[in-house]
């Protein structure tokens, strides 16, 4: 938040010290405004990482509501000792986040390109819907995939523990105690 503050205060200076630079030969001019344009698109970035990493507290808007999208596999190793977890379900539950991490990292980067993809498109005069409509579909569908990635990821992670283990998370997470679950005839 102190980060966010400080360069919301460079910017509001240099965007200040814009208009002056005016007056200043056309080159120096132009240099000063694409050095301001430059440090706005930082700020927007470190603004965009900043409210990502706020949607994942929770209470802040964008943050999971269900406990089925709480970041449970790094809950369960950092409460390891408490869950009594193995060294092999450690080992597991590591690689799982590893994974994970990784292919969030790959989606993430589809999903950005999208984003921009998209942007382009909306900036074209008029607007070509035939072309848009295709890629709005695309971006929420790597939205909806990584988001259903995740989800499995988690279930991955809860399977490794034992019931008694899964009734201790589930007390850990903040939910009532229930036994373990047993299948169900169809």
């Amino acid at each position: 938040m102190k980060h966010a503050l400080t360069a919301l205060v460079i910017v509001g200076l240099l965007a200040g010290a814009a208009a002056p630079a005016r007056a200043f030969h056309e080159g120096a001019g132009r240099a000063i405004g694409d050095a301001v344009g430059e440090m706005v698109d930082e700020f927007r970035g470190f603004a965009n990482q900043l409210g990502q990493h706020l949607r994942g507290t929770p209470g802040m808007p964008g943050a999971p509501t269900s406990p089925a999208e709480r970041p449970v596999i790094s809950f369960m190793l950092d409460h390891r000792d408490e869950l009594a977890l193995t060294p092999d379900q450690v080992s597991r539950l590591e690689s799982l986040r590893r994974d994970f991490a990784r292919a969030a990292v790959r989606r993430d980067a589809d999903i950005r390109i999208a984003e921009m993809d998209l942007a382009a498109l909306l900036d074209a005069e008029p607007l070509d819907m035939a072309k848009i409509e295709p890629k709005i579909r695309e971006l929420e569908t790597l939205r909806a995939d990584m988001r259903i990635e995740r989800l499995r990821t988690l279930e991955r992670g809860r399977a490794l523990l034992s019931p008694e283990q899964r009734t201790k998370l589930h007390a850990l997470l903040g939910g009532p105690a229930r036994p373990p679950r047993r299948p169900t005839a169809l």
